[in-house]
């Protein structure tokens, strides 16, 4: 029987499909084989500082639509500990299929991250239920998203309401220029010696938990081009930058009328607990470690200033994210379970419920402005940003080594700056 032309084209394409199907079926085509809600796998689970009550409801829920897949959660307390585990499991292919990713410290582990198929969650759903800084920090290349946040912390201004009180102050500061007008008020000197700071700032990590991220926020909000747009080098050693660097620094200069800190002092926590600093900036996750050394703080939480002028506000957001390992066996499946973990609403919310943590999702975040305890957090989740770090710890330690340089009047601001930004950059090429 002799076929037209356009007979014989149907029989190909016919064919071809049908090879195509049982490739997909057999799983020859990567990627492509679908994980049914059948599958029979373990997933392993690894996080931070959370226990396996944040995440029981959420792993029951998980187990009624994949009945075959038992999720193990294994907790860490310890980051340095979470950190090194983790790296050594990897390297040993035996790592877990979830793990807990730092915003800052994603274009260091990008290239163990499974990202997320574009079929399962895409950039639109992204930014339907998440603030910006999600998308700017879990999908740095505008295309794949390799982690999702359940919580978001930001830098906030926390103040003793009892020195306050003492000091007639009713407002919190919404300008660094109201912030510098209260240091006269709040501080207290023994001749050139400060007995109570006014606030824990401009000092390094040897007096500053937050000293980097500090820093990091003052060079955000001047408009401070922090990294390349292709995470090539560091780019902050510009004249904004130096104007953020020497306006921080100002505070721990005992020749400026601002002069309230300096790294001879006790860790800014302690200090702030002991009532021998007035305010500092931290995070909601160091407020119950504040409380804790002391009862009877009466603390208040307020937003962190901003440039006189500012046509929006910018705090600087640190926090972590879920991912999917490319070593997992059953990636398509793990990245169901983070999606159930962080979208949905419920689960989300069994989270923040059980950890007191500020929420991720824009609908639990319009949830938490009424709430005392985390309103500032939660309205500062939405005006947060963060810069490719690469490393938190390297970059932290580069940026509080160039505050201690310039404080020691060992190099000028410029210079200090421009060495720690080719530290950076080096960073930065290491990790291609």
């Amino acid at each position: 029987m002799n076929l037209s032309r356009n007979q014989k084209i149907l029989i190909g394409a016919a064919a071809f499909l049908v090879v195509i199907f049982l490739l997909i079926l057999v799983g020859v085509l990567p990627g492509l084989k679908k994980e049914t809600n059948q599958i029979k796998a373990t997933l392993q689970f690894w996080g931070v500082y959370d226990s396996m009550r944040a995440y029981e409801g959420t792993i029951a829920d998980f187990g009624k639509i994949y009945p075959g897949v038992e999720v193990n959660y294994r907790g860490f307390s310890n980051e340095a500990d979470y950190e090194t585990a983790l790296l050594n499991a990897l390297a040993a292919g035996k790592g877990p299929d979830i793990f807990m990713v730092r915003n800052l410290n994603l274009l260091r582990d990008i290239t163990k991250i499974a990202p997320v198929p574009a079929i399962k969650f895409s950039l639109l759903g992204l930014r339907n239920l998440f603030p910006q800084i999600v998308e700017s920090d879990f999908a740095p290349d505008g295309k794949n998203i390799y982690g999702l946040p359940l919580s978001i912390d930001t830098l906030a201004l926390i103040y003793n309401q009892d020195l306050w009180n003492d000091a007639a102050i009713t407002t919190p500061p919404k300008t660094w220029t109201e912030f510098e007008a209260l240091i006269p008020k709040l501080v207290r000197k023994n001749g050139a010696s400060v007995t109570r700071a006014a606030a824990a700032l401009g000092g390094s990590l040897k007096s500053m938990e937050t000293a980097p991220d500090v820093l990091s926020m003052l060079m955000l909000q001047s408009g401070t081009e922090m990294i390349s747009r292709d995470f090539s080098s560091a780019s902050f050693s510009s004249s904004d930058g130096e104007e953020a660097l020497n306006f921080y620094l100002k505070f721990s200069d005992s020749k400026n009328a601002a002069y309230t800190w300096n790294d001879e002092m006790k860790k800014a926590r302690e200090a702030f607990a002991a009532g021998e600093a007035a305010m500092i900036f931290d995070y909601a996750s160091a407020v119950s470690q504040i409380r804790s050394k002391n009862i009877l703080l009466n603390l208040g939480i307020a937003e962190v200033p901003q440039p006189a002028g500012a046509e929006r506000a910018i705090t600087f957001g640190n926090y972590w994210g879920y991912a999917v390992s490319r070593q997992s066996r059953y990636a398509n499946t793990a990245w169901d379970f983070v999606l159930n973990l962080t979208t949905k609403s419920e689960n989300a919310k069994n989270y923040f419920t059980a950890t007191g943590k500020p929420p991720a999702l824009r609908s639990l975040i319009s949830q938490s402005l009424n709430d005392p305890n985390l309103t500032v957090f939660a309205k500062q989740a939405l005006t947060a940003r963060a810069w490719g770090e690469v490393d938190y710890n390297k970059t932290g330690g580069i940026l509080s080594d160039m505050i201690e340089s310039v404080l020691a009047g060992m190099i000028s601001s410029r210079s200090a700056l421009q060495e720690a930004e080719d530290k950076v950059t080096d960073l930065l090429k290491k990790r291609l």
